[in-house]
């Protein structure tokens, strides 16, 4: 008869707080910050939550493959460890974001926590002072609303938190949309929580005071005003900016499929904000069309491939695919209007017009587990990816023909590919050996650029300066020089699982 129960530390007021909805409750927290209890269940697959008195019960995480066994919560997060996992996992209170931590070269890890150094220590204080660098400062759009509307969010000291309405106005949105690449023009300001709220965070900002001509949020507080508020969340202020697909400010597309969502984030800042679809699950592959000013991204979950105005309008179903379909890559070509997909569940690699017509297979034999694919529109040429039994990395022309495999050693998991028309070279990332490479399109002078044993790289896009790649492990986007030096994060690192990527710049 499986139960949680407590008492006081001689054993007297014993209770019983859950003796329901239990099979294996194998880990237990408390947590002192917001005086919860979590527990981690191997038999229902369940993390959960509830008051010391056994009250609120709620369900945080269900995730029938695992067999959880402990759990930590420091800050907005958990840790737990998962035995199917062979590693340390992370998810948000509230359930999203879910994604490993560190590298998986664990067994079978059992009880876990997290240590706030100097917590607990006689004589010791240990304040977490708010450092107000700009470039660590990022806001993001939530909640109802368009994609150039929403709840102000603002990311800083590795947390998320609301801003109070007092005093916000234009000139405060001005600035946020700024961030967001919009720019400021007819930026309007938007009070009382009109777009929701969320009260699990907290608030960070009130009384801000900008002028509008200020490129950054932070230049308009002083560095004592952070955390510093006398509101409630009823009064979480909002922006609607200008939306303007010719005037938008350079941006990087990701998908991410745990949060399910598609997000545009501003280059500059690292600010972003998602893309609404009506429908969305688990999507993977994306691209940019800046002709049309069209997301094209493929759907793993629902078997689609998907394209939707940069705004979220216009949503439109391409091609449906088949139940075992697993479109992991995609791109387009856009000067011959077409959509390269990989197929790992049928193991094929498609080619088909950009309204979802005129579809053929450019190859569906030797195929194992495909995956990312780029292009040579110049000389309509396709390169491809292959995870399975024997990774390797092909090319043929468009039509099928000519096909070549370029390299197959030292791969393991090669999630992403690139071609860089700039300098006629490929770029590689592969999630099992960790390595970022380069090679000429024939697979020869094959460089490693850089290295990480504790990444798990997916996507990858270059321009003409930077290699940009998607990391499970980072929650977010990472930017390094050609050379492999200068690794930098994009953005804050509080995304769960970004997948494919995709660079635009006005002009190129």
């Amino acid at each position: 008869s499986p139960k949680i129960e407590k008492a006081s530390y001689d054993g007297s007021n014993r209770q019983t707080l859950a003796s329901t909805g239990l099979k294996w409750p194998n880990g237990l927290a408390y947590d002192y910050e917001e005086n919860r209890l979590y527990f981690v269940d191997a038999g229902t697959h369940k993390i959960e939550a509830m008051q010391p008195d056994g009250s609120s019960r709620s369900v945080i995480l269900t995730d029938s493959s695992a067999h959880f066994f402990a759990v930590s919560p420091y800050h907005q997060y958990l840790y737990y460890t998962d035995w199917n996992q062979h590693t340390v996992m992370r998810v948000n209170k509230d359930g999203s974001g879910k994604t490993n931590i560190g590298p998986t070269g664990f067994r079978q890890l059992a009880d876990i926590r997290v240590h706030k150094y100097g917590y607990g220590m006689p004589g010791v204080v240990t304040p977490s002072p708010i450092v107000v660098d700009e470039s660590h400062i990022f806001v993001r759009l939530v909640g109802r609303g368009d994609h150039n509307e929403g709840l102000v969010e603002v990311y800083i000291n590795g947390e998320w938190g609301t801003i109070c309405d007092d005093m916000w106005d234009d000139r405060e949105a001005k600035v946020v949309c700024e961030m967001l690449g919009f720019g400021k023009t007819n930026a309007k300001a938007v009070s009382r929580a009109y777009y929701g709220t969320d009260n699990s965070i907290i608030i960070f900002l009130d009384d801000v005071n900008c002028t509008g001509e200020e490129s950054h949020i932070a230049q308009c507080t002083k560095i004592g005003d952070w955390g510093l508020h006398n509101c409630d969340h009823r009064e979480d202020a909002g922006v609607n900016c200008t939306f303007d697909v010719t005037t938008i400010r350079d941006f990087v597309l990701v998908a991410d499929s745990y949060i399910q969502e598609i997000y545009r984030m501003d280059l500059e800042t690292g600010s972003y904000s998602a893309i609404p679809q009506y429908s969305v699950n688990t999507p993977i592959g994306i691209d940019y069309d800046p002709l049309t000013h069209t997301v094209f991204y493929s759907d793993v979950g629902l078997h689609l491939i998907k394209s939707t105005d940069l705004d979220g309008n216009n949503e439109k179903i391409l091609k449906r695919l088949n139940s075992v379909a697993i479109p992991d890559g995609l791109v387009i070509d856009v000067q011959n209007r077409l959509i390269f997909y990989s197929d790992t569940g049928n193991d094929v690699i498609v080619k088909m017009n950009m309204d979802g017509t005129g579809v053929v297979n450019v190859t569906n034999t030797n195929l194992d587990e495909p995956r990312a694919v780029t292009l040579d529109v110049a000389n309509q040429v396709i390169y491809w990816t292959d995870w399975g039994a024997h990774p390797k990395i092909e090319k043929s022309n468009y039509d099928g023909s000519n096909r070549q495999t370029l390299i197959d050693s030292g791969l393991k998991f090669p999630n992403g590919l690139v071609y860089d028309g700039t300098t006629n070279k490929l770029y590689l990332c592969d999630a099992g050996t960790n390595k970022i490479e380069v090679m000429d399109t024939n697979g020869q002078n094959r460089q490693l650029i850089f290295q990480d044993a504790g990444a798990h790289f997916f996507g990858i896009d270059v321009d003409s300066q930077y290699i940009y790649v998607s990391d499970w492990t980072k929650d977010g986007v990472i930017r390094l020089n050609k050379d492999g030096s200068g690794e930098t994060p994009v953005g804050p690192p509080s995304f769960g699982k970004l997948n494919g990527i995709s660079l635009y710049h006005q002009g190129g």
